[in-house]
């Protein structure tokens, strides 16, 4: 069985065009070595500064990943974990046409859609750091913690099938994500439920990682990987007390890596959000008729006032709001705080990408990355943009919202708000 491994470089130290070029030669398949997931070493760093403690690489890490591998699979053999609902999500067929190496069956039929078309943004494992990550702004979506921008459910739920397949579709503007429009019906698919594939591992995956950093390991660390606190709990332990410890923990572990308790209990409910996430979609109203420039009219007092959009977006639309300085997104947040930055090298080397500040979307430029629908900004604004800091706007009523839906397509780019006001002309000579 081959276990999942952490990467061996960091996203911000790769550079130059041979090794750019290897890279992506070896990753999308021109490479003898079997492709591996990689674990989330940034997420379980993230549990050893929190904790103060270093995993422990025996009773923590490698659980975990044999755990992942035994449930998900490899990125050449992937597997459709057993658990109810799962059917409603991803099936096996599907997912064999994305996965593996670039090539197709016999047949003709098409394999390694995923690293043909995706892995050199996003990577093997769906992180969001594959080999041309660093040179993208913005960086590409990490699918690992489920969660997505562009979508119609509300914040806390995952996307449902068709708010994947949308972004496949129709790309997204502004960004280096480009339409996969001409791909086939059935690629398309097999691409969808690849994305949904990893991001149910990477959920699992944090999901483990919660339980067995709450798992107290110092009583089977070697002296030399304790840490003060830990050393001092050991030694106040008696023989007996030791033994006990011990012995708890491996009760502890052998429950944790049961099979049908990490079906059960910590995959399935992740499944079922998935599965039914369409009952999460906010449903959009008809819109109410009313003339075109009464409507902007109301909007744009409502992006000033009530809303509270100018905020963030600024008086004049172009995202300069006094809040726009202190944006980071939570992919982002989760190795990053400004206000406390000491552990970001470290992060760095174990491949986060280089920090960069969220700005607020400039509104006049009409680019609207989650799509340019009224029912698409009708979501934006109805359930906020997860993960971006875009707040649900909760205090407005739906038509209020249509309103504001209506400024923000049709009033705000044509707005003379940001324009000098015209000069008029002094000590004018009057000619008789």
């Amino acid at each position: 069985m081959r276990i999942s491994q952490a990467p061996e470089f960091g996203g911000r130290h790769w550079a130059g065009g041979l090794v750019l070029a290897a890279l992506v030669g070896a990753i999308v398949g021109c490479s003898s070595e079997p492709a591996q997931f990689e674990l989330n070493r940034i997420a379980m760093h993230k549990s050893e500064v929190t904790l103060g403690a270093n995993l422990d690489q025996a009773y923590q890490i490698d659980p975990i990943a044999k755990i992942l591998d035994e449930t998900f699979g490899t990125p050449d053999e992937p597997i459709v974990p057993e658990v109810p609902d799962i059917e409603e999500v991803m099936d096996i067929e599907h997912l064999k046409m994305a996965a593996g190496p670039y090539g197709s069956d016999e047949d003709g039929s098409p394999r390694g859609l995923y690293r043909q078309h995706c892995v050199h943004c996003h990577g093997i494992t769906g992180n969001g750091a594959g080999p041309t990550a660093a040179f993208l702004n913005p960086y590409p979506r990490n699918f690992l913690t489920g969660k997505y921008k562009w979508k119609s459910t509300r914040t806390g739920s995952p996307p449902t099938h068709d708010d994947l397949k949308r972004v496949l579709v129709n790309g997204v503007p502004g960004t280096a994500m480009p339409s996969f429009a001409l791909l086939p019906e059935d690629e398309v698919e097999a691409l969808v439920q690849y994305v949904k594939y990893l991001s149910l591992r990477g959920e699992l995956e944090r999901n483990l990682l919660l339980e067995f950093s709450d798992l107290d390991t110092s009583v089977v660390k070697p002296a030399e990987k304790r840490s003060q606190e830990e050393e001092e709990y050991v030694a106040s332990l008696s023989p007996e007390d030791l033994q006990e410890e011990k012995e708890d923990l491996d009760a502890a572990i052998e429950e944790l890596t049961d099979p049908e308790v990490v079906l059960e209990e910590f995959l399935a409910p992740i499944v079922e959000g998935w599965a039914f996430a369409y009952e999460n979609v906010t449903e959009v109203p008809e819109k109410p008729e009313s003339e075109l420039a009464e409507s902007i009219a109301a909007g744009r007092d409502l992006f000033f006032n009530k809303g509270g959009c100018a905020t963030c977006h600024g008086q004049s639309g172009v995202g300069d709001g006094q809040t726009a300085e202190m944006f980071y997104d939570d992919w982002t947040e989760e190795y990053y705080d400004p206000k406390a930055p000491e552990h970001l090298e470290e992060f760095l080397a174990l491949g986060a990408l280089p920090p960069r500040k969220l700005d607020p979307r400039n509104l006049r430029l009409g680019n609207f990355r989650g799509g340019r629908r009224p029912v698409d900004v009708y979501w934006r604004i109805r359930n906020g943009i997860e993960g971006a800091k875009m707040p649900a706007a909760q205090q407005l009523s739906e038509e209020e919202i249509w309103h504001v839906v209506d400024y923000v397509r049709k009033g705000l780019p044509y707005d003379t708000l940001s324009q000098p006001p015209e000069h008029e002309q002094e000590n004018v000579r009057v000619r008789n």
